[in-house]
């Protein structure tokens, strides 16, 4: 639950890059009878992807304990996290953006015959294979799920990642234009909250080699521990 309260930002802010980078995709599946099937497909692939993130986690966890090894990865994607962060607040291209949008080409014009056809499984599958499609939204999330070191926090995660960036795509199967001035402020929510969440996670590694305490909040009904 920490995971999520401190995600939430994101799954939220998200929308506006999810408008600009997929929206365009959705756009074209919006007459479509069976449109809403590449929302299953979406919210069922996220779901699975958290879930695998925070599975191999918590197996890195439990073998690399004893070394360590963990707080050295906390500080590691935290560092990912806060340097995609300052990209994009910065505006500037990924590191290896175009080699890895060449690599993936001949998928995206399988994707692309995947969504000029208006049946269940195409549409279906088109959502859920968006997944790989080259995103730093999705990189700082399942980071975090993997971070998380808990098979039902990344499934949970996954989930409501997916679920809570779907308005503007459905928005987008309609009316996109509705955020088009939203987008110009993706930059600052979306770079701001991913630097703040890479913070939060290096911040979790000196806690756990000792050098600082750990940050929570405690009551009757819950224990929230930041980092």
């Amino acid at each position: 639950m920490s995971l999520l309260i401190t995600m939430l930002p994101l799954y939220l802010f998200g929308n506006l890059h999810c408008i600009g980078m997929c929206g365009p995709l959705v756009m074209m599946i919006g007459l479509h009878r069976f449109r809403y099937f590449y929302f299953l497909g979406r919210t069922l692939s996220f779901t699975l992807a958290g879930m695998l993130a925070g599975g191999l986690g918590s197996v890195l966890h439990l073998a690399l304990k004893s070394l360590h090894v963990m707080e050295a990865i906390s500080f590691l994607f935290g560092g990912i996290i806060c340097l995609i962060g300052l990209y994009t607040l910065q505006g500037w291209q990924y590191p290896g953006f175009n080699w890895l949008a060449k690599k993936l080409a001949p998928f995206n014009a399988t994707l692309s015959g995947l969504m000029l056809q208006d049946k269940i499984w195409p549409t279906f599958f088109f959502g859920f294979f968006t997944i790989l499609l080259p995103c730093g939204q999705t990189l700082i999330v399942f980071s975090a799920c993997a971070l998380s070191g808990s098979l039902f926090t990344g499934l949970l995660n996954g989930f409501i990642f997916a679920l809570l960036t779907s308005p503007s795509l459905v928005i987008a199967m309609h009316a996109s234009s509705l955020l088009k001035e939203l987008k110009k402020h993706y930059r600052l929510l979306m770079g701001g909250g991913a630097f703040f969440t890479g913070l939060l996670m290096i911040c979790r590694g000196f806690a756990e080699i000792g050098m600082i305490e750990h940050l929570s909040f405690q009551s009757r009904l819950f224990h929230l521990v930041l980092y």
